[in-house]
């Protein structure tokens, strides 16, 4: 295929394309093919019983969160995700949290942020998220598509690694620093050489499978910002040696962002606890050929082509 024709593939699919506006419309194309399936997605809830602190409304996010759970069981979600940060830095704020999202009913995966770890050093490594691995990465599947979670907090300073990850974790920052790394910065974690080796297992898997591949992490590794993953670039030469990878989603940079690299888009979720009264939170409708995101609030609606 010819590489300037390669590249500018996408943007010719995206013009083409029917867009459905945030209130949920159809176009008349659109009714002539059904979403594979169709997940929730929020990001950096960020609870707690705090007064506000500049443009992030704490308490705000419990009201805000039972209408985007609402949203989802009326666009019947199959399931949600949680990118992170659930809660700010309260351990008690958990249970108020967690009750409001288990009185959905919808099947929900989680995963852990660096403010999940603002607690009591004592209760880090008894966070109560349900996950399907000790470890904090996993994965599940729909439809054909292998999801796979991430666990970017393994190696940090603020999670529950013992102290030889912990000085670990400083040397690599310390060196990243030296070298100029915008985003070495002490809110921000990496993950292991076991966590690359079985995420090089699953993708492998995934290929010899023919399955698709979504990767859900709460921190960003693409474009550059200071909010990505410690060893982001060394993520990104992973996952540039295969092509069935169709997106990453993250959370972590309350502004949001998106990049597209190697075919693969990668789009960071708006933070819920941003404004006084703005929600934030998306559904995402799976087609064989595309990625709707019909977003709420802040979290602009857009389609994602593969």
């Amino acid at each position: 295929m010819n590489i300037i024709f390669k590249t500018l593939l996408p943007i010719l699919i995206l013009s083409i394309m029917p867009i459905r506006n945030t209130h949920g419309q159809e176009s008349p194309n659109d009714k002539a093919q059904k979403p594979l399936f169709r997940f929730g997605i929020i990001a950096d809830v960020q609870y707690c019983p705090s007064e506000p602190e500049g443009t992030r409304y704490y308490r705000n996010s419990l009201p805000k969160l039972r209408e985007a759970l609402s949203s989802f069981k009326t666009d019947s979600a199959e399931f949600i995700v949680n990118l992170g940060d659930i809660i700010d830095r309260d351990y008690s704020s958990f249970g108020t949290v967690l009750d409001i999202i288990d009185s959905s009913a919808i099947r929900t995966y989680h995963l852990t942020g660096n403010h999940d770890y603002e607690v009591n050093p004592r209760l880090r490594k008894h966070l109560p998220l349900r996950m399907p691995s000790k470890e904090g990465y996993y994965t599940f599947s729909e439809k054909n598509f292998r999801f796979i979670v991430l666990n970017g907090n393994e190696l940090s300073t603020y999670g529950p690694g013992n102290k030889s990850v912990v000085r670990k974790t400083q040397d690599y920052l310390d060196a990243l620093k030296k070298e100029g790394n915008i985003n070495a910065i002490e809110w921000n974690g990496g993950i292991s050489v076991r966590q690359f080796q079985w995420l090089m297992i699953q993708l492998d898997k995934a290929a010899a499978d023919n399955e698709k591949v979504i990767i859900f992490c709460h921190f960003p590794v693409y474009p550059e910002n200071i909010h990505n993953l410690l060893n982001y670039k060394e993520v990104l030469s992973v996952l540039n040696n295969y092509s069935n990878i169709v997106a990453w989603f993250n959370g972590h940079n309350h502004a949001g962002n998106y990049g597209n690299t190697n075919m693969i888009h990668f789009l960071t979720m708006k933070g819920m606890v941003e404004t006084e009264n703005t929600n934030s939170f998306a559904l995402v409708e799976v087609y064989s050929n595309r990625i709707w995101i019909k977003g709420y609030g802040r979290e602009k609606s857009q389609i994602l082509a593969y």
